[in-house]
């Protein structure tokens, strides 16, 4: 019982003593996101070429100082993921030969939680990072927005996609892994990074056309933190 006595107490000094020396950040970001997709199954062979969507993105974070350089950055983000799909075609009008074709932009509305471990080297004044970990996003609501390709585009009108069909998952779950950099401004930091981020789980899985797809995308973000 001793014992168990002297190693609580001697964890909750080292933490008080932690919570002194420590300085913890909040602080928000804004940036774009370069989403598309992996997919999987016999129709996902026989589909058209899907191509990057670039959404927007923007958060809160935290940093909480642990040990030497490592340190714990929770976020909390709204991220736009999706992809494009587009297929083509020309036709001879009056002897002119014109490309006509259509576009459908998916856009999925996340709202995200990456739990990341940060990794920094430098000094006070400027300092380089890695950051890596595990992130669980819910999507909000997503839409369909068609295009008509005519010479120009045409965009139509959009149409929501209902994620509460048994196809689709709302929860992702995935695996965030970037680096970044930050300088000295004031009482806090002007910070920029750069990430990927790995669906594990399928946004969709239709078992009766074997067609299975996950989210991945690249994104960069910069923003402020200031330090209490």
């Amino acid at each position: 019982m001793r014992s168990f006595r002297k190693i609580t107490l001697g964890i909750a000094a080292w933490i008080m003593m932690l919570n002194v020396q420590a300085q913890i950040s909040v602080g928000a970001k804004i940036g774009a996101n370069f989403a598309d997709t992996r997919v999987d199954g016999l129709l996902g062979n026989l589909a058209p070429e899907q191509t990057t969507f670039t959404g927007f993105t923007a958060g809160v974070m935290a940093e909480i100082p642990m040990i030497h350089a490592l340190s714990f950055r929770p976020e909390l983000n709204y991220i736009q993921k999706g992809f494009t799909v587009s297929q083509s075609f020309d036709v001879d009008l009056i002897g002119i030969d014109m490309e006509v074709g259509a576009k459908a932009r998916t856009r999925i509305n996340y709202v995200e939680l990456p739990l990341l471990l940060k990794y920094s080297i430098g000094t006070d004044a400027a300092k380089v990072y890695a950051i890596a970990g595990p992130s669980i996003a819910y999507a909000a609501n997503a839409e369909l927005n068609p295009v008509a390709t005519f010479i120009v585009d045409f965009n139509l009108p959009s149409i929501p996609i209902n994620l509460d069909n048994n196809i689709y998952n709302r929860w992702e779950i995935s695996g965030v892994l970037g680096a970044g950099g930050e300088v000295k401004a004031g009482n806090g930091k002007v910070f920029a990074d750069a990430r990927y981020n790995l669906g594990f789980t399928n946004m969709l899985n239709n078992p009766i056309v074997d067609l299975r797809i996950k989210n991945q995308g690249f994104n960069v973000s910069a923003g402020y933190a200031y330090s209490f």
